[in-house]
This record gives structure tokens, sequence and C-alpha cells, in this order.
């Protein structure tokens, strides 16, 4: 035998010794655990689970399904179907900005209310033709009487626009034929502001 086939032979056998040993000193296979590849939203869902201090039994039973992102609220939403009940033939806009509306009669209200920026009415009822007939706000009363409430400055802010502010309280909505009496009421005091305007 040449000397290379010696060298060859005496590495295979200390090969072979040191995956001997190396088997003796470690795990089987059936012994090792199997890895598990979690995925990063999952591990953040876990370390929250661990920070609230669930048990970590249950930490993997499913949340309660997150609201859906809605315009109108409860006493909102049934406000509006008896708006439509009331009032067929009429348009009904939800959450429209006093700041809009001022924009609608120019440039010079809309300034005169920029006091009014980012406060809203609930509803706006048009004719068919899209005329205003009044604004619709559902609100609690105002605890703090001693000056002037949001309430009222909405209602004088909307005035001097000519339209009319109906309030409804949520614990106390009327029913169409009630809504009707309203609407038709503002009708004449929306006809009035006009009047006044000019």
């Amino acid at each position: 035998m040449d000397l290379l086939t010696v060298s060859l032979l005496f590495a295979a056998g200390g090969l072979a010794i040191a995956l001997l040993l190396r088997k003796k000193n470690s795990l089987s296979l059936e012994e090792i655990p199997p890895t598990t590849i979690v995925s990063p939203k999952a591990e953040a869902k876990g370390r929250k689970n661990q920070d609230i201090g669930l048990d970590p039994g249950t930490r993997f039973i499913e949340q309660p399904k997150r609201q859906k992102y809605r315009l109108l609220n409860d006493s909102e939403q049934e406000l509006y179907f008896r708006l439509n009940e009331a009032m067929p033939s009429m348009i009904i806009f939800a959450q429209v900005g006093v700041a809009q509306l001022a924009l609608l009669r120019g440039r010079t209200e809309a300034k005169r209310l920029s006091n009014m920026l980012g406060r809203g009415v609930d509803f706006i009822v048009c004719n068919e033709d899209f005329s205003i007939v009044a604004a619709i706000e559902l609100s609690w009363p105002a605890l703090d009487s001693s000056n002037i409430s949001a309430e009222e400055e909405k209602r004088l802010s909307l005035q001097s626009l000519g339209i009319p502010l109906i309030v409804f309280r949520p614990n106390d909505l009327p029913d169409a034929e009630a809504i009707s009496q309203e609407i038709a009421g503002a009708i004449i005091r929306r006809n009035r502001f006009e009047a006044e305007r000019y």
C-alpha cells in the first residue's frame, strides 16, 4: 500500500470514531423536540397575552372581535331610520360640519363662523332640490348652565345661517309622526329666518 492509501484509511477511521463519539453524546432524533416557526405577529400576540398576565394554557383563546368602525352610533342610527320614515321624500345627510354649512353661504360667513371649525351636526334634512330644511342634533342636556352651552352656540350659529336646529334626546327619541311635526315647524322657522336675513 502506498502512503496515500494509508493516510486515507487513517482519516476515515478517525472520522468514524468522531461520529460515534458525537452520536453517543447527542440526543437521538426522536428525543429532539420539533422546531416551530412562529410568525412575528403570533409572537407579538403571545407576548401581549403574557404581558396582561394570562395563564399560558388560556392565552390562545380567541380575543373578542373589534367593533366595526361606524359613522353613526346606535341611537343615531335609530334616529336616522325614523327620519327616513317620517320624511321619505326628503334627503338626509349625516355628520355635517357647521363650517361646511357656513361655506355654502360664502367665504365671509365661513370666516365669521371659523370658531365652529370641527363642530358638526348629526343630520341635515334637505328637500329634493338639496335646499336645506333643518339641522338635527342628538345630544344629552348640558349639565352646566352657567355660561352659553355648546348646543346653544351651535343653535345661534346655524340660526345666523338661516338653518333651524332641532335637538332630540337619545333617551327620548320621538316617533315618525312627531318628527314630521317638528320638521313642519322647522320649515316655517327656516322661511322666517330667510326672510329676516334679506
